[in-house]
């Protein structure tokens, strides 16, 4: 498995946003929803809305159940679509790990519950492999992003 970091939101030039993961030298971009380019960018910039979003409801459904969320893997990519899981721990009143849970998500869905609960996020090699590209394609785009400002795609016509 290899250890991604999220770089941030951007737009793929269609006005469709794409998350853009890293590892080193490596990027890994993803074509996301626009509702949830938009969670991820709020957790990456801890954009706070009075209310809790679905991502973050998820997180205090986790929470209250006695769950942690240890990491997401983005698994597999077929037929452009990419696949992933979440790992979560349920831990006792008194800490004990009482069972470790594999949940079906969508890896965008899965790296907005990351990005608010600072969990890893890995890949498979075989998708780093398929999907991957050289961090070269960014332009120099890493350097210039503002974590402040808001995600550089359309929410609507």
């Amino acid at each position: 498995m290899i250890k991604l970091e999220v770089l941030g939101v951007s737009s793929d030039g269609h006005h469709q946003p794409v998350v853009i993961l890293r590892n080193e030298e490596r990027v890994l971009p993803m074509v996301v929803g626009i509702a949830e380019a938009d969670a991820i960018h709020a957790a990456l910039i801890h954009r706070d809305i009075g209310r809790p979003m679905t991502h973050d409801l998820i997180c205090n459904i986790l929470v209250g159940l006695g769950g942690e969320l240890q990491s997401i893997v983005i698994y597999k990519l077929e037929n452009d679509v990419f696949y992933a899981h979440l790992n979560i721990e349920r831990k006792s009143a008194t800490g004990q790990v009482e069972q470790v849970i594999r949940i079906d998500s969508r890896p965008s869905d899965g790296i907005a519950i990351a990005t608010r609960l600072s969990a890893p996020i890995y890949a498979a090699q075989e998708v780093m492999d398929q999907a991957g590209q050289d961090v070269s394609i960014l332009g120099g785009a890493e350097e210039e992003e503002d974590e402040d400002d808001e995600p550089d795609f359309e929410s609507g016509p």
